[in-house]
């Protein structure tokens, strides 16, 4: 007697199919084949990317426009470029000593500092703002000697010579302030109009530096010339037609041409005062005066 086979799996055998009554035969719904059958459809990839690119684009660009709003209410009351630039007359007056500016950083008000008593009278007569600056110092003693320094100068007290115009002189802040460095000096030329030549140190003077020596106190304010003019780079990276004289450096600026101020003085007393770098720059050899 043979043994009975099973119908395989997911089919259906002639035996279940028979219907001893007649009825329409039932058939069962086949199972998917994994391997046959085509997987749902699926939005593409690339739309997730987009989207995900434009969100980051709009936070880009909410973060561009919070950014522009805080630059702009940050920057309500600024002066602009064209406010900042000096006039020549503040190219004078300004104020600029190492102290204010270290009180302003540290948020004290600066210490105003007034012209001593004792130097009141010599501060007009020696030239008052324009030649000497703002006082940087209290009236103080130096190698025994009672000064007070300026921007420009120092102005000494010489009581030995009370009831003289040489009381009260401008120190020799020119010769201290070159202290080190050497100027070659011209061949000797005789003076003519527009151009003189001073023996006693061998130097000539000359154009508008000799006319804003002889115009305003000469040899009683400046001294003796100790360079030739010359250029010359200064420690904060401008650079001036300079030329040095016992008392003073004169400055030539060009952007104040036609004003009084296109002759200009270094601010050699505070640049002592304060110990301040000074310019390195050599000096060419003068061009011989035909």
């Amino acid at each position: 007697m043979s043994e009975s086979v099973a119908p395989p799996p997911n089919q259906v055998s002639p035996q279940d199919t028979a219907n001893p009554n007649g009825a329409q035969p039932t058939t069962t719904a086949p199972i998917p084949d994994p391997a046959t059958t085509k997987p749902l459809r699926q939005r593409p990839a690339r739309n997730n990317r987009l989207r995900v690119g434009m969100v980051v684009a709009l936070g880009v660009l909410v973060l561009i426009i919070l950014a522009l709003i805080i630059i702009g209410i940050s920057g309500i009351g600024r002066p602009t470029a064209r406010a900042n630039r000096l006039a020549p007359r503040d190219l004078i007056l300004q104020a600029s000593t190492n102290v204010a500016t270290a009180e302003y950083r540290a948020g004290v008000a600066p210490t105003v500092i007034e012209v001593a008593p004792r130097f009141a009278a010599a501060y007009e007569q020696l030239g008052g703002l324009r030649r000497l600056g703002l006082p940087i110092s209290p009236a103080l003693f130096l190698n025994g000697r009672e000064v007070q320094w300026f921007e420009r100068a120092r102005v000494e007290h010489w009581p030995e010579l009370a009831g003289t115009p040489y009381e009260f002189q401008i120190g020799l802040v020119g010769v201290e302030y070159v202290a080190g460095r050497t100027f070659l000096r011209p061949e000797p030329f005789e003076s003519r109009p527009g151009l003189r030549y001073f023996p006693e140190t061998g130097f000539g003077v000359g154009g508008l530096f000799l006319q804003f020596w002889e115009e305003n106190g000469g040899l009683m304010s400046f001294g003796y010339p100790i360079s030739a003019e010359f250029d010359e780079v200064q420690p904060d990276g401008r650079a001036f037609r300079v030329q040095y004289f016992e008392r003073a450096r004169f400055e030539l600026h060009p952007e104040a041409a036609g004003t009084p101020y296109v002759v200009q003085l270094g601010l050699l007393g505070s640049a002592l005062y304060f110990g301040e770098p000074r310019p390195q720059t050599v000096q060419p050899r003068p061009t011989p005066v035909p």
